[in-house]
C-alpha cells in the first residue's frame, strides 16, 4: 500500500456508529421468532456477508425505545467482539427493512467521499484483516474497541477510482451470489423431493401417480407402514461415520508438508490464516477432499458438503461415506435426522453437547428396492452433482476476487 495515500477511518468520510447499550437493551424475553425489527446477533454476520438462517426479532415498541444502532440502506455492519471483522452490507436486496445491531458490532456509514461498495470490498481484504489482528485485544474474547477501529488505515482514492474497483469486483460478487442462490434452490428441491418420496411415500408409481395416496401396497415396520418391498435400516448401516484424529499429534514436518486442519470453525468460516496445520502423512481415510460429506457431531451439529480442497479431518467431525448407497441418499438421511441429533446434543449436561454412536444406530431410515433406488438416483444425483459443481466454481471465483482485491486496493493493479 506504499503507493497509495492512507488515512485512518477517523480521518475518513466514514461514521462509526455504536449500538444502544443502555437500560432499554433487549432482554432474553424480548426476542421473538417473528416481529417488527430484526435484532442482529453475531451468528447473522459471517466473514463474507449476512446469514439469516436463524433470526431473532423485537417488537416495534422495544425498537422505538432504543436510541442508537439502527441500520440504514448501504450501511455496513462490522463485528467487534468474539469473532472480529465479519461484515454484512445492508443493500436494497436484504429482505428486512428494520434492523438493529447488538452490542458486539458497529455500523459503518459512508458519507459523500467514500463509496459504500468500495468500503465493503476493502473490509473483505487482507489489507483490513491484518490490521484487525494487530489491533484486537482481549484473550478470552477478542475485542476491537472503537478507539482502535478509528486508527485502521484505508486507501484514500477518489470516487472514480473507487467506482472502477467496485465495478470490477462486484461483477465477481454477483456471480458468486447467483451461484449461492442457485445452490439454495437445488438444496430446497432435493430436501422437498426427499421428504415427499421417502417420508410421505408419494414417489411416482408406474403410472406416474403418487404411490401412497393412489393406493400403493404398504407393509408394517418399526417406523409404521412403508411401501411393499422397502426395508428399514439404521443410519450407521447405510453409511460409515469416520471420526477425525486429534491432529495436534500430527504437526507438519516442514513448509511443504501441510494440510489445513478441518474443524467445526472451518465448516462455518472456510479455511483462514488462523486455520491449524497438520502433516500430510496421516492415514488416507482421514484426508477430506471436494464433495465429501462432513458431519460435526459435537458442539454445533451441522452437515456440510466440503468443497474447499484437501484437508485433514479433526476429531469431533465425521466423514460420512458409503460403499452401498449413493451420496445423495445418505446425505439426505443425515439431514433428516439432524434436528433430532441437535436436540439430543442440547440436552447434554456438558459444556459441549454431542451425540454418541448409539444415536446413529437408533436413527432409522427406509431403503427402497434396488430398482427404485436406481430410478431415484437419476433424479437426485444430478441435483447434488450440480450443487457441488457450483460450490467449486464459487471457490474459484472467490480466489480470483481475493487475489485481485489486495492488488487493486494497493495500486499494484490499476483499472483503466
Amino acid at each position: 500500500m506504499s503507493e497509495l495515500n492512507l488515512i485512518t477511518l477517523k480521518e475518513s468520510d466514514v461514521e462509526i456508529i455504536d449500538g444502544d447499550r443502555g437500560k432499554n437493551y433487549p432482554k432474553t424475553e424480548d426476542f421473538k421468532k417473528k416481529g417488527y425489527c430484526l435484532f442482529l446477533s453475531t451468528k447473522n454476520v459471517r466473514e463474507d456477508g449476512f446469514d439469516f438462517s436463524d433470526c431473532q426479532f423485537i417488537s416495534k415498541q422495544k425498537d422505538e425505545s432504543l436510541r442508537k444502532g439502527k441500520l440504514r440502506r448501504n450501511d455496513i455492519v462490522l463485528t467487534t467482539r468474539g469473532t472480529l471483522g465479519n461484515i454484512g452490507f445492508f443493500t436494497k436486496s436484504i429482505p428486512f427493512g428494520e434492523i438493529r445491531i447488538n452490542s458486539g458490532m458497529v455500523i459503518l456509514r459512508c458519507q459523500k467521499n467514500v463509496l459504500p461498495e468500495f468500503l465493503y470490498l476493502f473490509l473483505k481484504s487482507n489489507l483490513f484483516k491484518y490490521q484487525v489482528q494487530s489491533f484486537s485485544s482481549g484473550s478470552a474474547q477478542p475485542q476491537l474497541p472503537i478507539r482502535d477501529l478509528q486508527e485502521i488505515l484505508i486507501p484514500l482514492l477518489n470516487l472514480e477510482e473507487q467506482k472502477a474497483i467496485a465495478a470490477v469486483l462486484s461483477c465477481l460478487d454477483v456471480k458468486i451470489e447467483n451461484l449461492r442462490k442457485q445452490n439454495e434452490t437445488l438444496e430446497a428441491i432435493a430436501q422437498t423431493l426427499f421428504k415427499h418420496w421417502f417420508i410421505d411415500f408419494e414417489f411416482p408409481n408406474q403410472d406416474g401417480k403418487p404411490y401412497k395416496s393412489s393406493g400403493g401396497a404398504m407393509i408394517p415396520s418399526e417406523l409404521g407402514e412403508i411401501p411393499e418391498g422397502w426395508r428399514v435400516e439404521s443410519l450407521d448401516s447405510i453409511a460409515d461415520f469416520l471420526n477425525g484424529l486429534a491432529l495436534q499429534k500430527y504437526p507438519p514436518e516442514n513448509e511443504n508438508d501441510i494440510l489445513p486442519v478441518i474443524k467445526i470453525r472451518e465448516l462455518k468460516q472456510r479455511i483462514t490464516d488462523n486455520t491449524d496445520k497438520a502433516t500430510k502423512n496421516i492415514p488416507e481415510q482421514y484426508v477430506i477432499d471436494n464433495g465429501d460429506i462432513i458431519f460435526s457431531w459435537s458442539g454445533s451439529l451441522e452437515v456440510a458438503i466440503w468443497c474447499l480442497g484437501k484437508g485433514a479431518l479433526n476429531q469431533h467431525l465425521f466423514k460420512v461415506t458409503s460403499e452401498k448407497f449413493p451420496k445423495w441418499f445418505y446425505h439426505q438421511w443425515v439431514l433428516s435426522h439432524l434436528k433430532i441429533f441437535q436436540h439430543i446434543a442440547k440436552s447434554k449436561a456438558t459444556t459441549m453437547g454431542h451425540i454418541q454412536r448409539k444415536h446413529l444406530t437408533e436413527a432409522l431410515c427406509v431403503v427402497p428396492t434396488d430398482n427404485q433406488l436406481k430410478d431415484f438416483n437419476n433424479v437426485f444425483s444430478p441435483l447434488l452433482d450440480k450443487s457441488i459443481k457450483n460450490a467449486l466454481e464459487i471457490q474459484t471465483l472467490t480466489k480470483t476476487r481475493d487475489t485481485l482485491l489486495p492488488k487493486l486496493m494497493s495500486g499494484q493493479l490499476r483499472v483503466n
